[in-house]
C-alpha cells in the first residue's frame, strides 16, 4: 500500500481527492490541512504529497522550503503541487515540487501524473 499525504485546507477538495484515491487499489490516503499538519503527518513511508499553496497556518511554499530541513528523511518523497495560482508555478518547482498543477484539476491527468512518480 502506498500512502499519499494531501495537503489542503478546502476539505471538499480533499474529500474529492481522497475518494479518487480510494478508488484505485493500493494507495491509502492521510490528510492535513495545513502545511504544519503535513509536516508532522510527513514519514519516510509516504509515497508521494499532493500539496496546496494557499493555506492558513503554513502555507505551500513555506512548507515546501522546510520538509527538507525538518524531515530529511523524506526529501526524496515526489510533491505535486495542486493549485489555482499559475504565478507560483516557477517558485515551487524551484522549491524541489515536481510537478505543478493548476485547478481545477483533471482526474485522468492527476491520475496518470500519480501514477508516473508511484510505479515500482
Amino acid at each position: 500500500m502506498k500512502k499519499i499525504l494531501i495537503v489542503d485546507d478546502d476539505q471538499i477538495n480533499r474529500k474529492l481527492l481522497a475518494t479518487m484515491l480510494s478508488k484505485q487499489k493500493g494507495y491509502v490516503v492521510e490528510e492535513a490541512q495545513n502545511g504544519v499538519e503535513a509536516l508532522s503527518k510527513l514519514t519516510p513511508d509516504t509515497a508521494l504529497v499532493l500539496l496546496d499553496l494557499i493555506m492558513p497556518v503554513m502555507d505551500g511554499l513555506t512548507f515546501l522550503q522546510r520538509y527538507r530541513i525538518e524531515k530529511p528523511e523524506c526529501a526524496n518523497v515526489p510533491i505535486l503541487v495542486l493549485t489555482t495560482d499559475d504565478s507560483k508555478k516557477i517558485e515551487a518547482k524551484n522549491l524541489g515540487a515536481k510537478e505543478v498543477i493548476i485547478k481545477p484539476i483533471n482526474p485522468v491527468e492527476i491520475m496518470e501524473k500519480i501514477a508516473t512518480y508511484l510505479e515500482d
